[in-house]
Formats: C-alpha cells, structure tokens, sequence
C-alpha cells in the first residue's frame, strides 16, 4: 500500500540512491538510524492509505543491495586498477612498440610510468633515428644522410643532421629496404621540411618532404634520388638542446613488448 508522497517516504529514499554518498550512508545504516527512519515513515502516513511496515523493510532492503552492488564495482575497480599498475612497472626497461597518446607510431624504452585519472600511462623517452622499412617505395641502394630542419617562434633555424655515422645504408632490395623512416621527430612550433642526400652520401641535400603538422614525430621517404624536390638547403641551422621526444601511451596500445637486457 502506497503512502503520501513526502521528503522522508520511501519513493523519496529510493530516488536518493542516484547520490553514491547517500548510498553509502544508507548502506551503512545502524539500528538507532533505522528506528528512525521507521518512525518518520510512520508519523507521515496516509492515515486513510496506511504503509505495511514490511513494505519499508523491503524498499530498505533494495537500497542495501544498491549499495553493495556499487561498494563491489568500486572494489573490482581497484583491483582492475592494481592489475594494471603492476603490468605497467613490469614494463620499466623494455623496449615496445605502441600508438601513443597523441597517435604516434612509437619505439622506444619506458622509463617510467604515471595515473592519469586512474589509469596507468607509459612513459618512453625516444631519441630521432632512421630506419628501412619494406613498404612500397624507389629509394635505391646506398648510403643515404638527411637534415630536418625548422623555424621556432623567433624566426630562427634549428635541426637534425642524420649524416656520417648516423647516416643510413640500404640495399634497393624491393619489399625490403626501399623506403627510409625518419622516425622520434622532435614537436615543432611550425613545420618541418626534410632533404636528403644522393645514393652516395654527397650533397648538396634536396628537399624529399615537408611535415606540415609540427606535432607529427615521422616521416617516410620512398622517392629515388631523380625523384627529389631539387630545392637545396644552403642555410646552416642551430642543433636543438634537447632532442629525445617524450610519449605517453596506454597498455592497450602496446603491439610489441622486447623485453630489458
């Protein structure tokens, strides 16, 4: 039998239980609190329309089960979160592969690991390197040395010089080496425009490519030495203090996992 509608009746407790702390309250309910409630429930009856006493005890009794239902969620939650915590420092010092926060294709090492808003992120410190890739492409077989370079705010050119030692050698081979990855770029405040030596490693580099998103950290190169811009780059540029770029990722985002050592 139903009651007067009022702020103590229970269609008022019942819409309550959207409040967690509420919830929690009632969950957590001691017998003076229940004697209470019970007494409120009575003085604000419908003298014509009374309430069965067990109809409160009922409505009491859902909001018990509402309440432990949310305390389990919470601690399959924590659980969920300790797991993964664990699987994320497990992870400190090995060398993966991943779609980082900013959707960058990333490899690198994790050199440490953060909660953002209750789910663990990877951190991975990656220094700018050039790689073969068997993708489509004309680069031919020998030894090739590039320049990224950029304009910051002021005006002034900074780059990279992958030259010398840090050149790259390939084979031509097709489905194998016919394409070059620049990968681990640094974030610019602008674009960034990229040459390319010839197959012997001479210059002067011509242009192959220009990053037009100062964000994006690669840049494939599939062209043949022909098949260059022609602009030259004549300017000399600044060597950035810090190149290394730093990632955040996901655990869900880890393709590959090589393990430390």
């Amino acid at each position: 039998m139903a009651g007067v509608t009022s702020p103590t009746t229970s269609s008022s407790l019942t819409s309550s239980t959207n409040s967690k702390s509420t919830t929690d309250a009632i969950n957590d309910i001691d017998l003076s609190t229940f004697l209470t409630l019970m007494i409120k429930e009575l003085q604000n009856q419908d003298p014509l329309n009374p309430m069965d006493n067990k109809d409160m005890l009922t409505q009491l009794s859902q909001i018990r089960q509402v309440g432990s239902t949310d305390k389990l969620t919470n601690t399959l939650d924590s659980v969920l979160l300790g797991q993964n915590i664990s699987s994320a420092t497990n992870l400190i010092g090995a060398d993966i592969t991943a779609l980082s926060e900013d959707n960058q294709q990333v490899s690198g090492v994790v050199d440490q690991v953060s909660i953002d808003k209750g789910v663990p992120k990877l951190h991975v410190a990656s220094n700018p390197s050039l790689t073969t890739v068997s993708g489509d492409g004309d680069v031919g077989a020998g030894t090739y040395s590039y320049q990224v370079v950029w304009q910051d705010s002021s005006g002034k050119l900074f780059g990279l010089d992958f030259s010398g030692d840090n050149a790259i050698t390939t084979t031509g081979t097709q489905g194998v080496d016919t394409a070059i990855q620049l990968n681990n770029l640094p974030v610019t405040d602008g674009q960034k425009q990229v040459y390319r030596s010839d197959a012997n490693g001479n210059g002067p580099p011509q242009l192959v490519g220009v990053i037009v998103d100062g964000k994006q950290g690669s840049f494939t190169d599939t062209l043949s030495d022909a098949e260059r811009n022609g602009t030259q780059l004549t300017q000399s540029f600044q060597r950035p203090i810090v190149t290394a770029r730093s990632y955040e990722v996901s655990l869900n985002n880890v393709s590959g996992i090589r393990p430390p050592g």
